[in-house]
């Protein structure tokens, strides 16, 4: 067993607590888990209660650096369990932070797959190819993607391609007809369309 003997504020952090046991420094903690555990000076621990202490103190660690990431950027479920794998949490803690998110709703890859693709359709005019790739190795599953994908307006994604086909077109003049169509074709595919809809916006402009 060993004795709690002082409790102290940290100097930079107010919400936080430097744990002394024996007199000897143990472990930082957060004041919400310092008053979870109804800890105090003078109240004496097993190793396997300060286990169970710290194991808390790491989740919640997990889960406040997680909520951090999202605070910045939407991610998926796998960009949030990579993110926390680099940063060392174990597999129980991480699939503690999971649930906890999941439960918030604070990370959903169904909404997360409808939400990019609408982004990328719109601002930043990708074809349904490069959207699929990204989402895959964002760890979107097959199945969502599958799903989501088909709700892609095709009209709209003909327009886009339209568009950057027809902004890149003010650079190639200095090239022959089928040099242009090559160049054109190659770019339009690069930004994930589909040789369908390259060659219908070949065919627009007349090349």
């Amino acid at each position: 067993m060993q004795k709690i003997t002082s409790a102290e504020l940290q100097k930079n952090n107010k919400d936080r607590l430097n744990i002394f046991l024996d007199d000897k420094f143990a472990f930082g903690l957060d004041m919400s888990i310092y008053h979870k555990y109804n800890l105090k000076k003078g109240m004496e621990l097993d190793e396997s209660f300060i286990e169970t202490i710290l194991k808390t103190e790491e989740s919640n660690k997990a889960l406040n650096y997680a909520a951090c990431l999202l605070s910045k950027k939407d991610r998926t479920q796998k960009e949030i369990i990579d993110k926390m794998k680099d940063k060392g949490f174990d597999e129980e803690v991480i699939d503690f932070v999971l649930d906890k998110l999941t439960e918030y709703n604070y990370i959903d890859d169904e909404l997360y797959c409808e939400k990019y693709i609408s982004d990328k359709i719109k601002l930043s005019k990708y074809g349904k190819n490069k959207i699929i790739a990204n989402l895959y190795a964002k760890g979107v599953s097959k199945e969502i993607i599958s799903r989501k994908i088909v709700e892609i307006d095709n009209n709209l994604e003909d327009k886009k391609a339209l568009e950057l086909a027809q902004k890149k077109l003010g650079s190639l003049q200095k090239y022959d007809r089928l040099k242009i169509k090559a160049k054109l074709g190659n770019h339009l595919v690069s930004k994930g369309f589909d040789y369908d809809t390259v060659n219908k916006v070949i065919r627009q402009l007349e090349l």
